[in-house]
Order: structure tokens, then C-alpha cells, then sequence
């Protein structure tokens, strides 16, 4: 399966509410068990399990809070989307007409925190590949070890580009093959490198780390 229609499938899972809270290493076989199992079914997003509709308002009513600012306008993702837009613009296949991109991150959760949390490095990300075009799907989770997030361009790429996006597709998968080989030795592993999420990791943090060196006063 594709990289791209195997990360469709993932998101779809998460947001139908199939997949397990808990990833540990049970929860990562339920998770697979839970993928295969759903390959090709029609799913929906889960709602919320609470349909019941909020009593009138009545003259002894609390007073509705006032609404929050939207995510989008806050100024630390206005400043970290700006830095991020070159990353995104970087997972994108060389030769693929701006196609084809994703964006996987996995932040410790005090580096999320820093940065705003989840919900602002989504809204950020999300605004970043908007300006790029792209027609944008995201994903988070909040774990107590682990923050990921992941935004994906979800366009059809034009036939002119099919060539190009195969050929990413299969050096991906080569080098995913090897690594899955390399498992238990060290040195081979070494000699791999730093593996496409903790590359790409790594990018975002960059990009964070300007987005704060540029406005420090954002971030206080």
C-alpha cells in the first residue's frame, strides 16, 4: 500500500474511533489488528456519545463564558507557521509540483507545551500547508510519553507527477524494508541514520526554535 493511502487509512481509524488510546506495545498490535481489519470498510467519524440538547436559559442562568480567541490568530502560531511553511514545502518529493507532502512529528510533551500545545502546533501546521495549497488533513494525539502530530496534502496530484511520486514511494519502502532488517543490530542501525519521523522531527523543532528566536516576547 502507498505511504499516502496507508496514512489516509491510520487518520480515518483514529477519527471513526477505532483505534486504542494506550500505545504501548499491546496497543500497538491492537492497532494493527484493528487497521487490517477495516481495510476497505466504510467508516465515519465518531460523535460525540452526548446528543442531549443544553437546558433553555433561564433568568438564574450563569452568564456563557466568553468565547476564546481562535487558535489561528494567536500570535505563536502565526509565528511558527511562518517557519514551518519551508519544512512542509520540503516533505513534498523533489520534481512533484509541491505534491504529495506530509508531516509527521513526535514532540515530548514539555516541548509541546512549550510551543502552546497540541492544539496550536495543529492549528499552526494546518494554516502553514494551507498558504502552500494543499488541501490539508491533520491528526494528533497527547499521550502521557509522547505528543504526535501529523498533517498531510490530501490534493489528487496531476498525472504529469505519477512517475515521480512512485519512485518516492519506492525509496521510501526500500529504505523502510532495511530498517525493519536492521532491527537488533546497532551498527547497522547507525549506519541508516536518523529514521523519516525523527528526521522530520528534528526540521520542526528547527523551525520552532526560529519562530522563538525571531519574537521572543510571543513565547513568554
Amino acid at each position: 500500500m502507498a505511504y499516502q493511502k496507508a496514512l489516509n487509512h491510520v487518520i480515518t481509524c483514529s477519527e471513526a474511533g477505532l483505534l486504542p488510546t494506550r500505545l504501548d506495545e499491546a496497543g500497538m498490535k491492537r492497532a494493527l489488528a484493528v487497521l487490517q481489519e477495516n481495510l476497505g470498510a466504510p467508516l465515519t467519524k465518531r460523535m460525540p456519545s452526548n446528543t442531549e440538547q443544553p437546558p433553555a436559559t433561564t433568568a438564574t442562568a450563569e452568564p456563557v463564558p466568553t468565547q476564546r480567541p481562535a487558535l489561528s490568530k494567536d500570535p505563536r502560531c502565526l509565528a511558527l507557521a511562518e517557519t514551518l511553511r519551508p519544512v512542509l514545502q520540503a516533505s513534498c518529493p523533489e520534481g512533484a509540483g509541491g505534491y504529495g507532502g506530509a508531516l509527521e512529528v513526535r514532540l515530548h510533551p514539555a516541548d509541546a507545551q512549550a510551543l502552546g500545545g497540541l492544539e496550536l502546533i495543529r492549528a499552526a501546521m494546518r494554516r502553514a500547508a494551507r498558504q502552500l495549497g494543499w488541501r490539508v488533513r491533520t491528526v494528533g494525539y497527547a499521550r502521557e510519553r509522547l505528543v504526535l502530530v501529523i498533517v498531510q496534502d490530501v490534493r489528487d496530484a496531476p498525472a504529469e507527477f505519477a512517475d515521480v511520486l512512485e519512485a518516492d514511494f519506492m525509496s521510501a519502502s526500500v529504505e523502510m524494508h532495511q530498517r525493519m532488517a536492521a532491527v537488533g543490530d546497532e551498527a547497522a542501525l547507525t549506519a541508516l541514520g536518523p529514521g523519516p519521523v525523527q528526521r522530520q522531527t528534528e526540521a520542526f523543532l528547527q523551525a520552532a526554535r526560529a519562530a522563538i528566536k525571531a519574537d521572543p516576547r510571543v513565547w513568554r
